[in-house]
């Protein structure tokens, strides 16, 4: 590989083209600070003007290769470029090969232990309840024998099932579906028949009882000395899928609850980097209940921005030991839409009578940010519809010029 097509030591390099890796180059490119922006398939944040977008080998299904690309575009040694890790393939193909990953960028991760015990559900139960935590009742199926040894009588249905480890769920049963509401024992009992038999083991639990709104996220970003450089809270509004999916519309608030909640949480596994806990208010005692844990970027993170607290710049400053003061207070009340799954969770929520279409128009007023469009970079929402496609296959240069 020659040396011009080699990246530049001074850029700093988002791993994921998804919109979590879209907000992350955002951020950083209103700062002033150059990206390349990495991924194994082009997605949205490929055609941001903040972005130089390269495609890489998958980082776990090659992951040979993948190590092989690094060492052909980036320079060993010397000074290393900063990394932000915005997907869950990039997430553990770095923690398993952290030792040669860091003889070229700078990165800060919680250590692979811990990382691996929070990407597996279980382990991830019983990290939190040593913290604490209230968390929905859970059981582990790993195998279809022990099918037989739950205790039906002691559930209370509907229940909740979804994937022991999250790479193989996606993999194997859905990317876009986090599980499966399961009403009785005879549904439950097929549901996991299925899952299963394809050797994915699941976690079954309580569902938190409350509507979407209840849901709510601490949002952190720790440095290598385990100190607290920043947090951010918010709720959903909607998700999509409904009850059991990713915030469509979410908002920026004050919850001191949560605060508390979350950083004795993230204090107690002695986390460093980023991360997030998402937790729900049960209607039946009034309780947060951890829902999960990610120890990455969240798909929102621009509305931190958009609020005064730019994580990413934060994050960029800690590792290259620039000086930078860490905002406290953050703008409160600011919501971030993602235009698509929102108009598809609204007609999900109108069938089953929950939501009209005046109280989702007054749901949206307010002061937004979106999750494709701003106003210095509004290319990628063209990505995003079809009259788009044209003026996106459009010469490169006429649209970074027009853009600037």
């Amino acid at each position: 590989m020659l040396k011009s097509c080699m990246v530049n030591s001074t850029e700093a390099v988002v791993f994921s083209q998804f919109e979590t890796g879209l907000g992350v180059a955002r951020s950083l490119g209103q700062k002033g600070v150059k990206v390349v922006c990495i991924d194994f398939k082009k997605d949205i944040a490929w055609y941001s003007r903040y972005v130089k977008p390269l495609v890489c080998p998958h980082p776990l299904k090659e992951m040979d290769a993948f190590l092989d690309w690094i060492a052909q575009h980036f320079e060993k040694g010397g000074r290393k470029p900063p990394v932000f890790i915005c997907s869950d393939d990039f997430l553990l193909s770095f923690s398993v090969n952290r030792s040669f990953l860091s003889s070229y960028f700078l990165f800060n991760l919680a250590d692979h232990g811990l990382l691996a015990q929070i990407m597996d559900k279980h382990s991830q139960y019983l990290l939190a309840k040593q913290a604490g935590t209230s968390q929905p009742k859970t059981r582990i199926v790993r195998e279809l024998d022990e099918l037989g040894t739950i205790d039906w009588r002691g559930m209370q249905f509907p229940v909740f099932i979804k994937g022991l480890e999250v790479n193989s769920w996606r993999e194997k049963i859905s990317g876009g579906i986090k599980g499966f509401v399961a009403a009785s024992p005879d549904e439950l009992r097929h549901r996991a028949l299925d899952i299963l038999e394809q050797n994915v083991p699941i976690v079954i639990q309580d569902i938190v009882q409350g509507p979407d709104s209840s849901h709510l996220k601490y949002n952190v970003y720790m440095g290598h000395d385990g100190e607290i450089k920043a947090e951010f809270t918010l709720r959903k509004i909607r998700q999509n899928p409904v009850r059991f999916g990713v915030g469509a519309v979410v908002e920026s608030i004050r919850d001191s609850d949560l605060v508390v909640q979350g950083r004795r949480l993230f204090k107690h596994m002695g986390f460093t980097g980023i991360g997030s806990a998402e937790f729900k208010r049960d209607d039946r005692d009034g309780r947060l209940k951890l829902i999960e844990i990610n120890p990455r970027y969240w798909q929102q993170n621009f509305l931190a921005t958009a609020c005064g607290m730019n994580f990413p710049h934060i994050n960029y400053c800690d590792l290259t030991g620039v000086p930078t003061s860490c905002p406290t207070a953050f703008k409160t009340g600011i919501k971030w839409v993602n235009r698509y799954m929102d108009a598809d969770s609204f007609l999900k929520y109108r069938k089953e009578g929950h939501l009209t279409f005046r109280a989702w128009r007054r749901s949206l007023k307010g002061e937004k940010t979106y999750a494709d469009f701003t106003w210095d970079d509004p290319i990628p929402a063209l990505y995003e519809i079809g009259f788009g496609a044209k003026l996106i296959r459009a010469p490169w240069f006429f649209w970074k010029r027009i853009c600037r």
